[in-house]
């Protein structure tokens, strides 16, 4: 697995059983991607009792996004083609000024995928900047242009 994964790992605080089971899945996607792997992210929140809980794990492509659900106690795995893809984003910020994450910090992100999919990424403290990350690098670029997300669905009538 690339070093700039294993210590952005580390930089959300995951044990060395966790990031050994991420290097599993990681072996898996690269087997399964037609494209490098080019980015890593760990959707996470803080718990009522203030510890992180991690959610899914992610990677990203220049074409793809790869999934591992509940990654920490399934094999549940998929991927979807994004490139020019993504019909609509939103996102949620709490004490999050987009530029410099605070142990306050929120980002909750949402992108859906036409015609019925969608993707979900949660991330808390300094997480949050590299959501940010992720969402400016392949989220905003693939968005459908107005004139395609019009004529999405429409059949050719000619």
């Amino acid at each position: 697995m690339k070093d700039e994964f294993l210590k952005y790992l580390e930089s959300i605080g995951m044990t060395k059983t966790l990031r050994k089971r991420v290097e599993t899945i990681y072996a898996f996607y690269t087997e399964t991607c037609p494209d490098e792997i080019t980015d890593i992210f760990v959707s996470d929140y803080i718990k009522e009792d203030r510890t992180r809980e991690y959610q899914n794990l992610w990677f990203f492509s220049p074409k793809c996004c790869m999934e591992a659900h509940s990654f920490i106690t399934e094999d549940y795995f998929d991927i979807d083609a994004m490139q020019n893809r993504i019909a609509t984003w939103e996102i949620r910020k709490q004490d999050y000024d987009f530029k410099k994450a605070t142990e306050k910090s929120r980002l909750h992100l949402v992108f859906w995928l036409p015609p019925d999919r969608h993707a979900e990424f949660k991330a808390s403290k300094e997480n949050c900047d590299y959501l940010k990350d992720i969402f400016l690098k392949y989220v905003v670029p693939n968005l459908i242009q107005c004139e395609k997300a019009r004529d999405f669905g429409k059949e050719d009538t000619a």
